[in-house]
């Protein structure tokens, strides 16, 4: 089959590897239809996250049409689905308590250690999946095969920011319309974040980007392009959602919210800077701050109707390519050009 594998910093290639097959107890293998190109496929692309072993198939943004299932396995073969970006096996004490990103088993698609640990990814014509039941969802009819790679990560980490940081707001008393909230990084995934803040109800939706094209792309979601530092009289934001995973990104978040307010992080920090800020410096501010990576297979079944309202797919996927594209599609990603927001590739292409 076709696939993109991992061969050094700075360098995927796509070619043939060999087809997943016997699918063991519990398993499935999927034929992918889509596949998505996530910020975080950029942090062992750049070598900022070590230890990827060479040849690894890349990728865990997936969504496509089960193929075959092994002994065991509810799904059967011709059933749409979407896979969450970590498998859950649905049945311990995490999946069943909506932390499924923390499940007993859980493993990242597209990370095989140089041990040889690990599975392969989604950027491929198939894949294997492991706790097949626990890790994909069934795909509604009028969800498409691009709407379930969103689903299975980044709108699904979007929300999860956005949801965190009302949830803590909630002993306030304040209503949810008149909150205000800033997004820190209005790429691909603020943007899922932006959506949600909205959808969710929050009154006042800042987006905050070094780079103005995202912040128009967050504007036509709803949020505000300017007046951030004038808002609620100057004290701050209410709640600030981070999903950058920079550590300049998490300091000005901590900036920008009120004292008595809520930090929200999703970002990767995939960096040895430290935290950007004392235990001294969040008593005196009174700071509530929640991260964590997102529960995606938890929230999926929740948010499918959201990706459809939100139409959200139209708003941040900016390449359709063929899979044959991901070394040159890595390069742009990484390098920020020809306006490269979100990319969704097509394996059979």
């Amino acid at each position: 089959m076709k696939a993109v594998v991992f061969d050094e910093a700075y360098k995927v290639s796509y070619g043939d590897v060999e087809r997943p097959s016997n699918p063991q107890p519990g398993e499935a293998i999927v034929r992918v239809m889509a596949c998505g190109l996530c910020g975080s496929d950029l942090h062992p692309y750049r070598g900022s996250e070590a230890g990827l072993r060479t040849g690894t198939v890349c990728g865990h943004e997936f969504a496509g049409i089960v193929e075959e299932v092994g002994s065991g396995v509810k799904l059967t073969p011709g059933e749409r689905v979407a896979a969450s970006f970590t498998t859950a096996c649905g049945r311990c004490w995490f999946c069943t308590h909506a932390l499924s990103s923390r499940c007993d088993s859980a493993q990242l698609f597209g990370w095989v250690d140089e041990a040889g640990q690990g599975i392969h990814g989604g950027q491929a014509q198939f894949v294997r999946v492991p706790h097949a039941d626990g890790t994909l969802m069934r795909l509604p009819d009028d969800v498409t095969f691009e709407e379930g790679v969103l689903l299975g990560d980044i709108m699904a980490t979007g929300y999860f920011c956005a949801k965190n940081a009302l949830s803590l707001l909630a002993d306030s008393g304040i209503p949810p319309e008149q909150l205000s909230v800033a997004v820190v990084g209005c790429g691909p995934v603020g943007l899922c974040a932006v959506a949600s803040a909205r959808a969710l109800g929050f009154g006042q939706i800042f987006a905050v980007d070094r780079v103005q094209s995202r912040v128009d792309a967050a504007v036509k979601l709803g949020a505000l392009g300017q007046g951030l530092e004038s808002a609620n009289d100057g004290r701050g934001m209410d709640a600030v959602l981070e999903v950058v995973g920079a550590y300049e990104a998490l300091k000005l978040s901590f900036a920008l919210v009120r004292a008595g307010g809520v930090v929200s992080s999703v970002g990767v920090h995939a960096h040895d800077k430290g935290f950007p800020v004392t235990p001294g410096e969040c008593y005196d501010k009174n700071v509530t701050f929640r991260s964590g990576r997102c529960p995606a297979r938890s929230l999926m079944n929740e948010i499918g109707e959201l990706v459809k309202s939100t139409d959200i797919a139209r708003h941040i996927i900016s390449h359709r390519v063929p899979l044959a594209t991901a070394s040159e599609m890595y390069e742009k990603f990484e390098a920020q050009k020809d306006g490269i927001l979100k990319v969704v590739f097509d394996p059979w292409a």
